[in-house]
Order: C-alpha cells, then sequence, then structure tokens
C-alpha cells in the first residue's frame, strides 16, 4: 500500500528480481541495425497491425508471431504491454530484434540474427514513488506532461473532485500538489499504470484534498480539512485511450464527436460509479451496447458503456453508494476493442467530464485516511492554516 510504503522512509523497492541482461544489453546491436522503435499497446491492436504499420514484410510478420506463440498467448495481448523492435538501416522491412514486454515484467525476445527463438527474460522493475507541487500556469494536461507527470490524472482530478470544482473555471494560479507511485524499468521506462494517492488544489481561499489507502477503495475528498465526500474512478488502474472531442471513429473511420472519454482495460474488469446516485437505465442501446445510466440529481447523469455484463442486482431504481460496482469492461457496441466508455450528461447534453462531474454524497473518513492526509501534507511541504495564518 502507498500508506505503507510513504512510512517506510520512502526509498525505491524493487518487486520483481530475476534479471539476466539489461534492455540495453539486449537492443546493443552493430551499427547496421536502425535504434529501437516503442509502441504501447492500446485496444485493437494486434502484432500483426502494429508490426504491418511499421513497415514490416508479411512473411516477417508471420514468422514472428509464430515464434512468440510458443510462450505467448497473443489472443491476450492487451493495453499496456510494449512492443520494441530493431530493424537493418539498408532494408526497414526487415527485423533485427523484436521484444514483448507483458505486465508481469516477462520480455519475449526474438533475435533475427540467430536461429529464431523466443526468449523469457524476467526484467527487473522497479517501484519509484514520485510527488510533484506547481503553480498551474498552463492547461492542466500541459502542467502534467512538462513535468512527465501522467496527463490522464487530469482526467482523473475532474472525475474526483465530484462537482466540488468547475474546471472551465481555473485561473491559472491554482497550485497543485500530486503524489503516485509507478512501475519502471532499469532505464526509466513506465510500465502499467501509475497510482494516485494523493492531490490537492488550492483555489482561491479552499483546499481540496484527495487521499485513498488503496487501489481499489474510493477516495475521501477533505476542503479545508473537512471530509465532503467519497468518490470513485470508473476503472481503477486503467490506462485513458480517449478523451472527449471531435476524434477518428476506430471502427466507422469517419470524423465524429467523441462524448466521453474512454478507459482501456481487459474484459471483465471491475466497473465502479463514481458517485452516489440511482440506476435510471440498464440494458442495450445502439452504438452503446450494454450501458448502465445513473442519476446524480441536480440534471446530473453518468453512462458507462460498453460493458461485457451488469453486475448482480444492477437494474432501474437501484440506489448506488460511490465505488460500487456495477459491471465489467467489455466489447459490446460499435467498439474497436475492450474499453469502458464514461459519459457525463448535464441536462441531457454530453459534457467533457474534465470539466463537469456528478457530486457523490458525504462519507465518513477512516483513521488511515487521516494519517494519509498527514504524511502527504508532510511530504508536499503544506500545513493547513486556520483563519489567524496559523499552521495546524
Amino acid at each position: 500500500m502507498i500508506l505503507q510504503a510513504l512510512l517506510t522512509a520512502g526509498a525505491i523497492a524493487v518487486t520483481t528480481s530475476s534479471h539476466a541482461e539489461t534492455p540495453a544489453e539486449l537492443t546493443h546491436l552493430t551499427e547496421a541495425v536502425a535504434p529501437m522503435s516503442r509502441h504501447e499497446v492500446v485496444p485493437g491492436d494486434t502484432l500483426d497491425s502494429i508490426l504491418s504499420h511499421a513497415g514490416i514484410g508479411a512473411p516477417l510478420r508471420t514468422e514472428a508471431a509464430l515464434a512468440i506463440s510458443d510462450v505467448f498467448d497473443l489472443s491476450t495481448l492487451s493495453p499496456g504491454q510494449i512492443l520494441r523492435w530493431s530493424v537493418f538501416s539498408d532494408d526497414p522491412s526487415q527485423l533485427a530484434r523484436l521484444s514483448l514486454l507483458t505486465q508481469d515484467g516477462t520480455d519475449i525476445v526474438l533475435d533475427f540474427t540467430q536461429p529464431l527463438e523466443a526468449s523469457l527474460i524476467k526484467t527487473e522493475i522497479l517501484l519509484r514513488d514520485r510527488r510533484e507541487t506547481f503553480i498551474l500556469d498552463s492547461s492542466l494536461f500541459e502542467a502534467l506532461a512538462a513535468r512527465d507527470a501522467p496527463e490522464s490524472f487530469a482526467v482523473d482530478l475532474a472525475a474526483l473532485l465530484a462537482g466540488q470544482i468547475d474546471f472551465r473555471d481555473l485561473e491559472g494560479t491554482e497550485r497543485i500538489a500530486l503524489m503516485w507511485s509507478e512501475n519502471i524499468l532499469p532505464d526509466g521506462t513506465v510500465v502499467g499504470d501509475p497510482q494516485l494517492a494523493y492531490a490537492r488544489v488550492e483555489k482561491n481561499k479552499d483546499i481540496f484534498e484527495l487521499v485513498t489507502g488503496s487501489v481499489e477503495e474510493p477516495f475521501i475528498l477533505f476542503r479545508n480539512g473537512a471530509q465532503v465526500q467519497q468518490s470513485a474512478r470508473p476503472v481503477a488502474g486503467a490506462r485513458l485511450s480517449s478523451v472527449f472531442g471531435k476524434r477518428r471513429h476506430p471502427v466507422l473511420g469517419t470524423r465524429r464527436m467523441h462524448t466521453g472519454v474512454d478507459y482501456a482495460a481487459r474484459t471483465g474488469t471491475p466497473v465502479s460509479v463514481t458517485g452516489a446516485g440511482t440506476v435510471v437505465f440498464a440494458g442495450t442501446m445502439r452504438g452503446y451496447g450494454r450501458t448502465i445510466d445513473v442519476d446524480h440529481g441536480g440534471g446530473v447523469l453518468t453512462r458507462y458503456a460498453h460493458l461485457s455484463r451488469f453486475a448482480a442486482g444492477i437494474a432501474p431504481g437501484v440506489e448506488l453508494n460511490a465505488g460500487a460496482r456495477i459491471g465489467d469492461v467489455g466489447a459490446t457496441g460499435l467498439v474497436s476493442g475492450p474499453n469502458l466508455h464514461y459519459e457525463v450528461r448535464i441536462d441531457g447534453k454530453p459534457t467533457d467530464p474534465i470539466k463537469k462531474t456528478p457530486a457523490p454524497r458525504t462519507a465518513i473518513a477512516k483513521p488511515t485516511d487521516r494519517v494519509m492526509l498527514t504524511v502527504a501534507r508532510l511530504s508536499t511541504g503544506y500545513f493547513l492554516r486556520d483563519d489567524t495564518g496559523t499552521e495546524s
């Protein structure tokens, strides 16, 4: 847990360690080989489609797939896995090396300069704790990117701050603090999904803070030191794969409006309601597939689409608390691969979740939440001040 890591003097922890060769050693070839290319798998990707887009010839793509299939089921290729390859400088259609890094740290390596056989290498993965504190001087997306922080946190914060802040009203003077953990390779490559543990937004005279004890638990939101509500991500640990706005549709190929955000995850990954509310629809909807709509009051409705199944007991009229499981990620409806389509509607109109979110009900903070809040404040150099300006 993040809390335990923070309380333990803090250094980097090794989670997997049976390392034979470093990625640099594996990719070091002769000068006739071009630099290594890298692609993070997204929904709808196949090994063949990735290599085809890279210009690799069909016979070699087939040969690579057969070799990898001896040790890995390519039908389980999933978002977050990383494909790396190098080609010969004089013939970029010919592979020299190919590596598929799975999320458990196993590197499946093919060396095309030798008789082809897949090698399995257990790569060392480090757990790194990170923290950033900064004055917002651009959009939140741009500020995160400039600090090499996960841009998906911009969407997470909007969903988790749940009606307390309208992100359209950010003035560019707000102070932001974040704490999270991420898995990295020895060369610094981030693998898997980062886990946000604490966030703080100082806006005007208000201080908003989010804390969580673990990825499975909803966040508790504090305003000026007092708990106000409980919020949850729709899919814990998922990667943001598509944002609100105009885009090229992955199935139809035409440019059209995308009315929500998509979270890439395996079929069967649990989906949670982001805020307390009442189920008003649970069924199949054209284009959306299996869909659940939850009414949060005040004209705010959230939609969860492309589900593979509904959780037991989900039906119109059922009341839910923030973080309640409502179904599983799937690929139903008009979609190229498994993901959750998460949508926020205000008075019936789709709205960017980054700009408007539902307001869940008040929750009770546990002692561990209070401890986490104190540790996070100490770690990010912040102490709550009372009306007299005294630190507390």
